[in-house]
């Protein structure tokens, strides 16, 4: 499994938005709560980005690691970046930014 973390954490630093997306999709599924301090910061990069596509996948992948007990605290540290994700121009990012405030704040 680390070969497989490690292969998809390159590509969260691809240039094509399209393999970041999907690979911060995959690794929020497969990725304990020990290993997810290894990639927060490309998560939180991520949950800023310009581009819509891979700021929802970012804030979608928050929102599901929310729900598991352990990787909720990680998440919750992530309160800055999502409140600047709700200032973004693509509604698709606010609505996944406040629904990510929400299960952060309750």
């Amino acid at each position: 499994i680390i070969i497989v973390i490690s292969s998809l954490t390159k590509d969260m630093n691809s240039n094509v938005d399209l393999y970041r997306a999907n690979a911060i999709r995959v690794l929020c599924k497969i990725i304990d709560a020990q290993m997810l301090g290894q990639i927060d910061r490309y998560i939180k990069q991520a949950v800023v980005d310009r581009n819509a596509l891979v700021s929802s996948s970012a804030l979608i992948s928050g929102n599901q690691m929310a729900a598991d007990p352990q990787k909720r605290e990680v998440v919750r540290r992530w309160v800055n970046e999502v409140q600047e994700a709700v200032n973004s121009r693509s509604e698709m990012v606010q609505y996944h930014a406040l629904s990510l405030l929400y299960t952060i704040k309750c």
